[in-house]
């Protein structure tokens, strides 16, 4: 399970649980001082009772976003990083490849392939058939299998099967910055506002930091 620490990766988390408690989880995380997706990426980990929960330092990961400077697009948003899905699921293969794992699981919504090219259906079906194709699992007819139950979902379709869920929303983070609060003007957090506004929920991240 990629866990990124969240409501869609946690949601994510919690539909596979309806189908199997043998799950591990795994959050790559770049090299800050301090970085609150790792954080609750291990929280909702613990919560969920997964068997193991693995974290990995991508350091170079940040060398690479600084290099990184793209002419503005009307199809791609800001918020895509070079290739970091493709690393992310090469990363994930091998560690499903360790476990005799089945399925790679991962949390993106419809409105991430609406703007991200390697949240699209058509890449993850590639990435499947490359890892069935460069592993030795595949290659002996072991099946790894890439799959996102939250493709169809929008962010608010999303969050209404969280609560129904009991997903814990508290211990999420969306924000894209790195601070102790959330900034509220990235995209995460503005996705994430507006999904409790549409449903007329309060955020209970916000509520338990305001307390």
């Amino acid at each position: 399970m990629l866990l990124s620490g969240g409501i869609d990766s946690a949601t994510a988390l919690y539909l596979t649980r309806l189908q199997t408690d043998d799950i591990y989880s795994i959050n790559m995380i770049y090299a800050e001082s301090y970085d609150p997706e790792a954080e609750a990426s291990k929280k909702i980990a613990a919560a969920a009772h997964v068997r193991d929960h693995l974290t990995l330092l991508l350091p170079f990961f940040k060398d690479l976003e600084l290099r990184y400077h793209p002419t503005p697009s009307t199809e791609i948003t800001t918020a895509y990083v070079p290739a970091r899905n493709m690393v992310f699921y090469g990363i994930a293969a091998a560690y499903a490849e360790t476990l005799k794992a089945d399925s790679i699981v991962f949390g993106s919504n419809a409105d991430d392939a609406f703007e991200l090219p390697d949240a699209r259906p058509a890449f993850i079906q590639l990435i499947t058939e490359l890892i069935r194709s460069g592993t030795r699992a595949g290659q002996e007819g072991f099946t790894i299998q890439v799959v996102n139950p939250l493709i169809s979902h929008s962010k608010l379709e999303v969050l209404r099967i969280a609560i129904k869920l009991n997903v814990p929303l508290e211990l999420t983070w969306s924000c894209y910055e790195n601070g102790r609060t959330p900034c509220g003007k990235c995209r995460g957090c503005m996705g994430r506002q507006k999904a409790f506004d549409q449903l007329g929920v309060q955020d209970p991240l916000l509520s338990m930091r305001a307390q």
